[in-house]
């Protein structure tokens, strides 16, 4: 059976799971059969004892192939953004889209001061036009990266 789990008692022992059925049950914390510790939010998958309490429960997560499908379009959404809307779309990008997690790899502010100084370039005829076009090109494609 399948459910979350509602909260979990002051000692961290006894965790409640409301099920996609509706009912509740709870479970001790050696119940749990995944790697880390539950925690209230978490979608988990069960089976239920004869006295009604959930027994072996595991971590549902997404497949790896699901996560590459949901990161591949979070990166081809920030590329055409980013395109699109120059510095505007690095910054929502860089902090609206990209992971946390790629934060320290790829930045947040810099990159987008970067790309913003680059984008007032464009007033300047032809060569800013070209540092303009060049640094849409080159953001949209780190843009990408820090997404997927």
């Amino acid at each position: 059976m399948e459910g979350k789990i509602l909260g979990v008692d002051k000692n961290g022992n006894l965790y409640t799971i409301r099920a996609h059925d509706g009912e509740r049950y709870t479970f001790i914390k050696n119940e749990w059969r995944s790697e880390g510790t539950p925690y209230v939010g978490q979608s988990v998958d069960f089976d239920i004892s004869e006295d009604n309490k959930a027994i072996a429960v595991f971590n549902i997560t997404k497949t790896t192939i699901e996560q590459k499908q949901d990161n591949v379009s979070r990166a081809i959404i920030a590329l055409l953004i980013t395109l699109f809307f120059g510095f505007i779309g690095t910054a929502v990008t860089r902090f609206a889209i990209m992971d946390e997690k790629k934060e320290e790899e790829y930045g947040k502010l810099t990159p987008t001061l970067i790309h913003f100084v680059c984008g007032l370039l464009f007033f300047i005829p032809i060569i800013g036009w070209i540092i303009t076009l060049i640094a849409n090109i080159y953001y949209s494609i780190q843009n990408y990266k820090a997404c997927k």
